[in-house]
């Protein structure tokens, strides 16, 4: 059934608000929008046409709202160094295979934090408007970063002398969803909770952030440690990433301020699941993640309003299928299964510019969702497993 006016009956709808799951409904999309969403009585007459998904389970359309399409999730070093001298063809080939993976686990939309050569953006720009482009992709192009400090992956170090705010302004390229600050280092592997300090100032942060809203971006925020992530939320950055040992106040202010976090829990399990477990890289990889999962139920009391992101590209984070090792570690953190999808939908929404919809299954709203065999309780699990996946009322 590959039309835009159906009925669904489903087991189970998981709609992305975050409400409990609906059990037994009917679905009815007309034009590709969702007309109604009713209950279905086990002893009620079905409609004349119908798809039968009453062994599924619904939910919309994930995001990842922190990946590197133009790096690999791969572990080996030398490989990991040689993606920087990659031509665009050779990183063309490689993201096509990150989308294919994408849309193989239930993910729609990607928000992009950016890669050395702005590939990610080169190919969003070439892939925009294909009829047969599923993955909606949002791109920062590159990331900003203080020369000699970490981020050269990522992009461009900002020349001695010159703002933030002049490069966010004079470097725009067109396409761009999305600015990338990278304010800090990364997390150390040999001591625990080794913090480092930022890149730039606040006030730098605040004009950079004035310089992209008036250019009508967002600007995503690398931070951890409690200085660099305190700057960021100070300077109304929208977003902050990853935010490993960042601290309570942090999260109080985060809670305050309305700043959006994107813990990428999924990066240290990764780290563990790549190492010797007598290796002091693991042992100090396995008390990262234990800690951010405190972080994250802290979050959780203080009414964080988290987003999923999960760094794919980062060593031993793949494209697609980290999405659901992040579900289960933020429903390890205390989310329930319908609180980790508002994560992965709703609450990725509000992050990107002109998202392509409400990240919800509900009334007047896109029909984009997945049918994920099994029930509710199956999940993220399932999402290997999927039955199929919808656009605006298409099966694709």
């Amino acid at each position: 059934m590959n039309t835009q006016n159906m009925t669904i009956r489903a087991g189970w709808l998981i709609d992305g608000s975050g409400r409990p799951v609906n059990k037994n409904v009917l679905i009815n999309i007309a034009g590709g929008i969702v007309s109604s969403i009713t209950d279905f009585f086990p002893d009620q007459q079905p409609p004349d046409k119908q798809l039968d998904l009453t062994d599924c389970t619904i939910i919309p359309a994930l995001c990842d709202s922190h990946t590197h399409l133009a790096i690999s999730g791969r572990i080996d070093p030398e490989i990991r160094e040689n993606q920087m001298a990659y031509g665009y063809d050779q990183a063309e080939a490689m993201i096509a295979g990150h989308v294919r993976d994408y849309i193989k686990h239930g993910v729609l939309t990607v928000r992009d934090g950016g890669d050395f050569n702005a590939y990610a953006l080169k190919y969003k720009n070439q892939s925009s408007g294909k009829k047969d482009h599923h993955l909606s992709i949002y791109a920062a192009g590159i990331g900003l970063h203080v020369k000699g400090r970490y981020g050269q992956l990522l992009g461009m170090h900002i020349t001695p002398g010159r703002e933030l705010s002049q490069a966010i302004l004079e470097d725009f390229r067109p396409g761009m969803d999305h600015v990338k600050i990278v304010n800090s280092g990364v997390n150390s592997l040999t001591e625990f909770g080794k913090e480092t300090s930022s890149q730039f100032t606040v006030d730098e942060l605040k004009d950079a952030v004035r310089a992209a809203e008036s250019i009508g971006l967002k600007v995503m925020v690398h931070a951890n440690g409690n200085i660099p992530v305190r700057g960021a939320i100070e300077a109304r950055c929208h977003t902050v990433e990853h935010g490993f040992f960042m601290g309570e106040d942090n999260l109080k202010r985060m809670a305050d301020k309305g700043t959006i976090w994107v813990p990428t829990i999924c990066t240290m399990k990764a780290y563990m699941d790549n190492s010797d477990p007598e290796s002091g890289w693991h042992k100090v990889a396995e008390k990262n993640l234990i800690h951010q999962l405190e972080q994250v139920e802290m979050a959780i009391e203080y009414g964080v309003t988290i987003a999923l992101g999960t760094d794919a590209g980062s060593p031993g984070v793949y494209h697609g299928s980290s999405v659901i090792e992040e579900l289960g570690l933020l429903i390890k953190a205390g989310l329930s299964i319908e609180e980790a999808i508002k994560c992965a939908t709703s609450n990725t929404m509000q992050i990107i510019n002109d998202a392509p919809n409400t990240g919800t299954v509900s009334k007047d709203n896109q029909a984009t969702f997945v049918a994920v065999k099994g029930k509710p309780v199956d999940l993220p699990g399932s999402l290997k497993e999927i039955r199929g996946i919808w656009v605006k009322g298409k099966n694709i």
